[in-house]
């Protein structure tokens, strides 16, 4: 059907799927109208016709006492008169054997025939001459006629009840054909209206894939909608708006990449001159002095991981990749921690790190990516002379790794908001450069490209506490 016709709207196609399912429904009531009409009129005409053969076999029965009585007066009286009233009555019996003919069966109206001999021979007795007649053996016919009219009797009663039996055997056939006949429709009209529901819906989902589709970053494939022509024109508009959202990603990754560029050269530089200034190139700096050439430093390293959170963030949108490779976790804590040196011994912070050595199978950069943020945000949230604690263990198939620090503790209603991007809580982050807000976002997107989970836990000793949970996935050999 949908090879040859194509619907140009799905109100069109909800109408013909509606008529479609209803008509075997229709047709199926009026089939059952017309077989339950046809077999009350059989069945009263039958009804009819055996009620009229019970009657006319009750009133043969009557005449036949009659024609006796009559019969025995006139053998004994000899009166003329009551011959006329003999050849009456047998007339009217003869004219009912003949309505009674075809109200039977051939099988039961051979009952009438010797009946009727019977009462010929009876008349042709009565009427004889004289010297002919016998009028004791002429009523002795009787015997034999009542004999007879007994089985015709009985032969009517057979075929009453047949008749009867053969009405219910018809209506259990068309009560059985009728069930068979509405189960066939009913299934019909099943799956004709889950045929058409699936038209219906196929392109609503076909729609619905396509903008899962461009919402999780795909926007290479053209979409193209299937079904009634405004669902093809609603695939059209998608497909442009998937050709305007591409042309606006690839104008966004250029204007990262120029960006990037253009801030990183720049602070190289910085840095580059900060360190030569605090390794004393251009001459020895008194305590002042270096502790103003660290600043530098320190602010210029938090401005470039700011940079790079941006671009990370950028690209973990798209790329969820993981190049896995043996992780030695406390080496790599220990090289943040020394790049923290600097603002921790500013703020007199005591950072405790505790973890079993271990060899974990993740993606190097995307981890350190992750720790990275969690112990900038960890140092820089920190009060001046806080704690901040690092702990990792491995149990149950997991490496759980728990960072915490001292400081005013993260309200409830924004503990859950604070992982989405460019959002930034009420509390103050302590430093010359403010966050971006995205760095909570860029760690547990690289947690969750592990399949793993960051979340914000409470903590008995320090108020805030996050906890990252890595799965064992298996290296590639």
């Amino acid at each position: 059907m949908a090879i040859f016709w194509r619907p140009r709207s799905i109100l069109q196609l909800t109408l013909v799927g509606f008529f479609v399912a209803v008509a075997p429904l229709c047709i199926a009531i009026f089939y059952t109208i017309q077989a339950f009409d046809q077999l009350a009129v059989n069945n009263s005409r039958k009804a009819q016709d055996l009620v009229e053969l019970t009657r006319a076999n009750q009133i043969l029965q009557a005449d036949l006492w009659a024609l006796e009585r009559n019969a025995g007066q006139y053998v004994a009286l000899g009166d003329q008169q009551l011959l006329t009233l003999f050849q009456g009555e047998h007339n009217q019996i003869m004219e009912q054997l003949q309505q009674l003919e075809p109200m039977l069966d051939k099988e039961r109206g051979f009952y009438l025939l010797p009946l009727t001999e019977a009462l010929e021979r009876l008349q042709v007795a009565l009427v004889a001459p004289p010297t002919l007649f016998n009028g004791q053996a002429t009523l002795a016919q009787f015997d034999q006629i009542s004999s007879l009219a007994l089985d015709l009797r009985r032969a009517s009663q057979d075929f009453v009840d047949q008749q009867l039996q053969q009405q219910v055997v018809e209506s259990q056939e068309i009560k059985s054909s009728l069930m068979l006949m509405v189960t066939s429709l009913a299934l019909f009209t099943l799956f004709a209206a889950l045929f058409f529901i699936y038209w219906i819906n196929r392109p609503i989902r076909q729609i619905e894939r396509r903008i899962s589709q461009m919402g999780s970053g795909d926007l290479t494939q053209e979409i193209s909608i299937v079904g009634p022509q405004e669902m093809q024109i609603v695939g059209e508009r998608l497909d442009w708006l998937r050709s305007q959202l591409r042309e606006l990603d690839a104008q966004k990754q250029q204007f990262l990449r120029h960006v990037s560029h253009e801030l990183k050269t720049p602070l190289a530089s910085l840095r580059e001159g900060a360190d030569l200034l605090a390794e004393g190139v251009v001459g020895t700096l008194d305590q002042r002095q270096f502790e103003i050439v660290s600043i530098v430093q320190q602010n210029s390293r938090e401005l470039q991981r700011l940079i790079e959170n941006l671009l990370d963030y950028n690209q973990l949108l798209y790329h969820r990749e993981l190049n896995l490779e043996s992780v030695e976790f406390e080496r790599m804590w220990q090289e943040l921690i020394a790049s923290y040196a600097i603002i921790i011994e500013r703020k007199s912070l005591q950072v405790e790190v505790m973890g079993d050595p271990c060899n974990w199978p993740a993606d190097a950069p995307k981890i350190r990516t992750a720790l990275d943020n969690l112990l900038s945000n960890a140092v820089n949230y920190c009060p001046e002379g806080g704690q901040v604690d690092i702990r990792w263990q491995v149990r149950e198939q997991l490496l759980w790794c728990q960072v915490s620090n001292s400081g005013q503790a993260i309200l409830e209603q924004e503990s859950e908001r604070i992982f989405e991007p460019f959002y930034q809580g009420r509390n103050s982050r302590i430093g010359a450069i403010k966050g971006s807000g995205i760095g909570l976002s860029v760690a547990r997107e690289c947690v969750q490209a592990h399949d793993g989970s960051l979340d914000l836990i409470e903590n008995a000793q320090l108020p805030i506490s996050f906890c990252m949970q890595l799965p064992e996935l298996e290296l590639k050999l």
